[in-house]
């Protein structure tokens, strides 16, 4: 229907308003797959960096055990120290 429309009435520019919206179309359905992938990605690193994480807290916790634990580690020299004198 629409295309036997656009064929009596090429004047008003239909035709190159539908290739443009067909384009659009088309380009837009691409950054959606490409948006999609980098969230894709994202979320991998995100789940590897939060191994890592307690890969590197399981290790701290192991040598602060180790070591007396965390006041013997630490010291007076930390910043968290508080002088109660």
């Amino acid at each position: 229907f629409h295309s036997v429309i656009r064929t009596f009435i090429p004047s008003l520019g239909v035709i190159e308003l539908d290739r443009a919206v067909v384009n659009i179309s088309a380009i837009i359905k691409h950054i959606e797959w490409q948006t999609s992938d980098g969230i894709s990605a994202l979320q991998e690193e995100i789940y590897d960096l939060s191994c890592v994480v307690l890969q590197n807290r399981m290790v701290l916790n192991f040598l602060l055990a180790t070591n007396g634990g965390m006041r013997a580690v630490i010291n007076t020299s930390c910043c968290f120290y508080m002088d109660q004198s």
